[in-house]
C-alpha cells in the first residue's frame, strides 16, 4: 500500500509540475475524439469528413477554453445536418440555442462534461458522468450533462429517420419538423436516463458532503446502485430491455472511476480521526478532523566516495625543507 501511495504522490507531483502541458493535451484529446466521432456518425457532408479538418479544429481547441470545443462541435454538427436536411439543421439549431442559453446562464464552467457526455454515450458508459459530477462538481453541473444527453438522443433520432428525411417531399416541411420533434419528445429512454442521472448526481453530492466516515465510498456505492436500479426499472417499464448488459457494464465503469477519484482526491485515514471543541464570544465550535493519507516520496541520493589520497611525507623532501642532513632523520 505504501508503494501505491508513493506512486500517487509522484503522479500528483508530475501533474503539478507539467500541468501547463498536460491540460492542453487533454483538451486536444477530448476535441479530436469528439470531432472524429461526429464525422463518423453523422458525416453527411463529405468535405468535412477529412481527418485533417478534425485535427486542425482540435489544434485550435488545444489553446482555447473547453467551451470552444463545444461550440465548434455544434457548428460541425449543424453543417452535417444541413447536408442531410434543412429541417434537421433548423431544429438542431433551435435546440442548441436553447441549451446553450441555459448552459451559459447556469453552468458556464462545465463545458467538458457537455462534450464528454455524448462521447461516453457512444462508448456505452454514460453512467460514469453522474458519478464524476457528483464527486467533483456542484449539483448545477448536472445541467451540462443533461444538454449532452438531449443532443445525443436527438442525433440518434436523426439517424433513425434518415431515410424519411431524404425521401419525403420537399413541400412537406411540416411533416419533417413533426418527425424530428416526435423522435425526441417521445423518446422514453431519454426521460429515464435524464431522471436517473440527475437524481444520482444529487444523491452522490449530498452524501459525499456529509461529515460521516467514508462518505465518498458510501456515496459511490449507494449512488451507483440507485442509478442502476432506476435505469433497469425504467427499462422494464418502457419495455426496452435491449441495453441491460450495457447498463451493468457502464455502472461497473462508474464504480471504477469513482474509487479512482476518491483515491486521488479524498483518501483519508479515519483511524486517526480527532474531534475538537473550542469557543469564542458568540459560538461553540465542534470540529471533526480527519487526516489525509500521505506518504512522502523517497528521494535517492548518490554520494561519490573518492579514493583516499596518499598524504605520506617523504624523508628527502622533509630534509630539504628544513635544510638538514637526511641521515639525521633515521635516528
Amino acid at each position: 500500500m505504501t508503494k501505491i501511495l508513493e506512486w500517487r504522490e509522484m503522479l500528483r507531483g508530475f501533474y503539478g509540475k507539467f500541468d501547463i502541458y498536460i491540460k492542453p493535451a487533454i483538451r486536444f484529446a477530448v476535441a479530436i475524439t469528439a470531432f472524429l466521432l461526429i464525422n463518423s456518425e453523422i458525416g453527411y457532408m463529405d468535405r468535412l469528413k477529412s481527418p485533417a479538418i478534425s485535427i486542425l479544429l482540435a489544434l485550435v481547441c488545444t489553446f482555447l477554453p473547453v467551451n470552444v470545443t463545444a461550440v465548434l462541435g455544434a457548428v460541425l454538427i449543424l453543417l452535417h445536418l444541413y447536408a442531410l436536411s434543412l429541417e434537421a439543421c433548423v431544429v438542431a439549431l433551435l435546440l442548441l440555442l436553447l441549451m446553450f442559453f441555459m448552459y451559459y446562464k447556469l453552468a458556464p464552467k462545465n463545458g467538458l462534461s457537455t462534450v464528454l457526455t455524448p462521447v461516453l454515450c457512444h462508448f456505452q458508459i454514460p453512467e460514469v458522468m453522474p458519478t464524476a459530477l457528483g464527486l467533483g462538481k456542484e449539483p448545477y453541473s448536472a445541467l451540462s450533462m443533461v444538454c449532452g444527453l438531449i443532443f445525443y438522443y436527438f442525433l440518434k433520432g436523426v439517424q433513425a429517420n434518415e431515410q424519411m428525411l431524404v425521401t419525403v417531399e420537399e413541400e412537406n416541411v411540416l411533416g419533417k419538423f413533426t418527425l424530428l420533434l416526435q423522435s425526441l419528445v417521445r423518446n422514453q429512454e431519454l426521460y429515464v436516463t435524464v431522471l436517473a442521472f440527475v437524481l444520482t448526481v444529487l444523491l452522490i453530492y449530498g452524501i459525499r458532503r456529509q461529515s460521516i466516515s467514508h462518505a465518498w465510498t458510501i456515496a459511490i456505492c449507494l449512488g451507483n446502485v440507485f442509478n442502476l436500479t432506476v435505469l433497469l426499472a425504467g427499462s422494464f417499464l418502457i419495455g426496452n430491455t435491449d441495453h441491460i448488459l450495457q447498463r451493468v457494464l457502464g455502472t461497473a465503469a462508474a464504480f471504477a472511476i469513482g474509487f479512482l477519484m476518491e483515491f486521488f482526491l479524498f483518501h483519508l485515514d479515519y483511524s486517526r480521526t480527532e474531534r475538537v471543541q473550542f469557543e469564542d464570544d458568540e459560538y461553540y465550535y465542534y470540529v471533526k478532523a480527519v487526516p489525509k493519507v500521505y506518504v512522502s516520496t523517497t528521494e535517492k541520493q548518490v554520494k561519490q566516495i573518492n579514493k583516499r589520497k596518499n598524504t605520506g611525507i617523504n624523508k628527502k623532501d622533509l630534509a630539504d625543507e628544513f635544510d638538514i642532513d637526511q641521515d639525521l632523520l633515521d635516528d
